[in-house]
């Protein structure tokens, strides 16, 4: 796959610099579809938030309700922005016929001590599942940490149930590294938690 990260400067929106960029990919998958996979930029915004929030209440595993996305397209942007600015996080977006159907983002640590570990959050829209976009974002994702100066350690969260899930971590390289008992309830029923780890360097 090559290099997939360049260090250059580049004039964005509301004047910030990403400091580590993501050079973007063009990627056929397993329905033969050909989609862009590329770094979010502030103009994304509402196209985002409008995947976000089919893709929520599509997922049982994704552990938010859909009155709880509530944030306005400029807070949106503050949000892809926080991506663009901190050398340790990166937000990727896939693209099909100049739509936004799903998205993985790498929110690094803001503290000192902690700035080597990010967190990974993934979502993609229903009819995209299972067609190999999902291993796609994971890949790509852990090579541009493994190429990153500050990041070390890429951990998730995920139901123990969620067999699929937990196929696709383990495949991509993920360890299990903990369970949380009774940690998600809905609907009067209790659902454990998985944490998940990987060293990228």
């Amino acid at each position: 796959m090559g290099n997939i990260w360049t260090n250059h400067v580049e004039t964005r929106k509301l004047n910030e610099i990403s400091m580590q960029d993501f050079k973007r990919q063009i990627l056929k998958l397993k329905n033969q579809k050909t989609v862009i996979i590329r770094q979010a930029e502030i103009e994304d915004a509402e196209k985002l938030l409008n995947c976000i929030n089919t893709y929520v209440p599509q997922s049982e595993y994704i552990p938010k309700l859909k009155q709880e996305i509530n944030l306005s397209i400029e807070q949106e942007k503050e949000w892809i922005n926080y991506f663009l600015t901190n050398e340790n996080s990166l937000l990727l977006i896939a693209e099909f016929d100049n739509e936004i159907i799903g998205n993985i983002d790498l929110t690094g640590n803001h503290r000192k001590i902690m700035e080597h570990t990010a967190v990974i959050g993934m979502g993609i829209l229903k009819e995209w599942r299972n067609k190999g976009l999902g291993t796609a974002f994971l890949k790509l994702a852990i090579e541009w940490s493994k190429e990153n100066s500050i990041l070390e350690l890429l951990w998730l969260q995920v139901y123990t149930d969620n067999e699929l899930g937990l196929g696709l971590y383990r495949k991509v390289g993920f360890v299990e590294n903990g369970i949380m008992k009774n940690f998600f309830k809905q609907d009067g029923k209790y659902f454990d938690n998985l944490t998940m780890t990987m060293n990228v360097k």
